[in-house]
Order: structure tokens, then sequence, then C-alpha cells
């Protein structure tokens, strides 16, 4: 656990980029000859003209989906499975499993749906941190699936998150994300054997899932290549999948932090609704900017206060939740955190657009989005 220290005010001035790094130097990211302005176009495969089974009118209009648990635990059905089996850092065959959740013996045909995505720093955990969301928000109406990736970077360990380079962070950070990917098109293409919406796709991500689904949204592989020139020859096309099923990723729905290499990556082509949960003195990843696990040799990253101006300034929907003096491990119940996921998704589908600010649970800032 890294030692907290005291939070900025989440209203002082924008940030602006680039920003430069106090203290310890952070080892160079490499990109001599390349591009590095970034192209941050949507990725191909997500479709953001894809016409949804459930339109947002329906979902509004219908009784589930929001804060109200309308089906009980025993009428949730699960259904565990591997969606990929890909080489992980040492080249040993990793199995990613996914956990499956949904009200069952119902009436409606395609659920609105979201993958959650665990946190540990790249190196640890697994699914099962995030079935308790997963779980709620199946409650609410939602099919839900907790899936895990490849896991570890040489160097790095749970009790040493800092022993790695950024190199090797930042190819961690790849292989998630085209896991993620992976899952996005396994469960597209089975939408009719497991009664999703691929028009109707959120990603929610914990910390280092966080990290991963906005990658996934904001960066593309020229973008990783300008952080790491050769990283797509080494570890493959960020997205693997060459046709298959259409899907729309709709919103991020994020927690214990968030965290994105360049606010600039976000533009009016593919900004996403997001929800953001995170402590102030959050010294894992960073409430405005830091080193990313406060490794002094690790890459800058600008956390959910910028990231939310960003939206701001785009005039985007967000729900910024923040606890001042918290670090990294927050107070939070899940079903406060779903519910809030929820409302969230239920506004933007009413067309309620607004921009709100949370502090302790208290709202302070509820702008509509005209």
């Amino acid at each position: 656990m890294f030692a907290a220290c005291e939070g900025p005010s989440p209203f002082e001035p924008p940030i602006k980029e680039p920003i430069g790094e106090p203290g310890e130097e952070p080892e160079p990211i490499d990109t001599s000859g390349v591009d590095t302005t970034g192209h941050s176009n949507p990725g191909p495969v997500i479709i953001d003209t894809l016409k949804p089974r459930n339109s947002n009118r329906f979902l509004a209009l219908s009784k589930g989906f929001g804060t109200a648990n309308i089906y009980s635990e025993s009428e949730l059905g699960i259904i565990t499975g591997t969606y990929k089996q890909a080489p992980d850092y040492n080249g040993a065959t990793a199995n990613l499993n996914y956990s499956f959740i949904a009200p069952q013996n119902d009436t409606l045909k395609y659920r609105p749906f979201v993958i959650f995505v665990h946190e540990g720093a790249f190196i640890y955990g697994d699914l099962g941190s995030e079935m308790g969301k997963a779980r709620s928000m199946a409650r609410k109406g939602y099919a839900a699936a907790a899936i895990n990736y490849r896991l570890g970077f040489a160097g790095g360990s749970e009790t040493n998150t800092c022993g790695g380079n950024n190199k090797e962070v930042i190819q961690a950070i790849y292989r998630g994300v085209q896991d993620t990917y992976t899952a996005l098109h396994y469960f597209a293409d089975k939408s009719n054997e497991f009664g999703i919406d691929p028009g109707q796709m959120m990603l929610a991500g914990s910390s280092a899932g966080s990290m991963i689904i906005s990658a996934l949204v904001y960066m593309d592989e020229a973008d990783f290549e300008a952080l790491q020139p050769g990283i797509s020859k080494t570890l493959g096309p960020l997205d693997n999948a060459k046709g298959g099923t259409e899907f729309r990723v709709r919103s991020l729905l994020t927690y214990m932090g968030y965290s994105v290499f360049k606010t600039t990556y976000v533009n009016r082509n593919n900004a996403k609704p997001t929800v953001f949960f995170q402590g102030t003195s959050d010294s894992v990843l960073p409430y405005i900017q830091g080193n990313l696990f406060s490794c002094g040799r690790y890459f800058w990253m600008l956390g959910a206060k910028p990231a939310s101006e960003r939206l701001h300034s785009l005039k985007v929907p967000y729900d910024l939740n923040y606890q001042p003096g918290k670090g990294h491990v927050l107070s939070y119940s899940q079903e406060y955190i779903a519910n809030r996921y929820a409302e969230f998704m239920k506004r933007f589908w009413s067309g309620d657009l607004r921009q709100t600010t949370v502090e302790d649970m208290k709202t302070i800032q509820d702008i509509k989005i005209p």
C-alpha cells in the first residue's frame, strides 16, 4: 500500500499540457523518429452509428436499469467460461476466464451489457473482485460479465510494483487492451446466446482496469507506437479481430482512480460519457497528475480531475465522485457504486445529459448540458 499525501482542491484551474514533472525524472519513453502527436481515432470496430437492438427511449422508459433492484439473487443466472488463451509476458499460456451474470427466465431478449475489468497494478487480482458490482447491475436488469486479462510484467511484483520499467508497463497495458477487445468481440459475436445488445455495451474498470478501458477507447495502435516504437510488431495488433459482429461502447464506468496518458487523446469524435470514483490523495493513480504508482521512473499520468475537465470542455456527460483526502482505497459500498452507474446510464438514455460533481456522496455541482 502506498502512503497518502494531502490532495489539491478539485476545482483548481484546468491543467495545461504538456506538463512538467517535479522531483525525480521518470525513465524517458523512446519516441525518436516517431510521430508523437497521436492519432486517437475511434477504433474501427467501435461503431458509434450502430443501431442498438434496444433504443435509448425503450431503456429510459423501462422499469429497470435504474437504481431499483427489480430482480432477486435467485432470479439471476451465472455462466462461466474462457474467452481467450494467449501468451503472457513470459510466454506461458494464460487462460482468460469470464463470469457472466444476468436475469434469467424473463421476456426481455437483449439487455444492455457491462464488462468489468479488475484492479491489481497489472500484476495480480482476478475477476472475483468485480462480481459484487456485476451482481448489483444484474439485479437492476443489466447483463454483466467480469473478465480476467493477462497479468505480469518483468521486474514487477505485488510487493514491488516499481520494479519494472516504462517499456514493460506499457506492454502490460497493451496486452490488457488486446484482451478486453477480444472479450468485446467474444460477447458481441455471441450476443444472441447471451441475450445482450451489442449496440448498448459499457466498459467498467477498477484501478488498472480503468486504465485499460480508457486506453481502449482513447488510444489506437499509432498512439501506442508513438509511446513505444515496434510494440505492435512485438505483441501483435491492438485489436486482433477481423470482421464479426459490430458493437458500440456507450460509456466508461470507472472506480478506484482513472488515468490517461494525455487528455488530448479525448476529442469530439471519441469522447465517452464517464463515471469517475477517486480519492484526491490517491498515490497509486493520481487524481490530478503524477507518476504511475508513485514510481519515479514510470511515466506521467493524468487522473479523474483533468479528464473530467476535458469532458466538460467537450460538453460530454460525466459524474465525478471524489473523496477529499482519501487514497486509493475508497469507502463506497458496491451497491452505491452500482447505483451511480445505473442512475448515470438511465439519465443518458433519457436524454437528461448532465455534468455532476459529487463530494463524499453530496452533489456540489450539477450542470445540464444544453
